[in-house]
């Protein structure tokens, strides 16, 4: 399975649900995005070291091949739709706790 097909199958149908369960507000948008934001600013280069320390690789014909500072953009992708479906199922779960 390459990168962007477990993207595709285990991230975006959960976010598209939880994003149909709990409608997200502009405020809330705002706040993945920035969060996502923060996600790539510091995970991107903790990933770069660890890929150009020779720990960690993507294996050729897994990731579709465009890199940035030598980590696939998958990788990148994978970031922001973590950070989007954990976003939205806190905002969830908060929405639905009794007050």
């Amino acid at each position: 399975m390459t990168y962007a097909a477990f993207l595709a199958v285990f991230l975006l149908p959960p976010i598209a649900l939880l994003a149909i369960a709990r409608r997200p507000s502009r405020r809330l948008l705002w706040a993945l995005a920035v969060t996502a934001l923060l996600a790539v600013a510091y995970t991107g280069p903790w990933d770069a070291a660890i890929i150009a320390a020779g720990v960690w690789s993507y294996p050729p014909g897994r990731v579709l091949g465009p890199t940035i500072g030598g980590v696939p953009l998958e990788e990148y992708a994978f970031f922001v739709l973590q950070t989007a479906m954990t976003g939205l199922l806190c905002a969830l779960c908060l929405a639905r706790r009794p007050t």
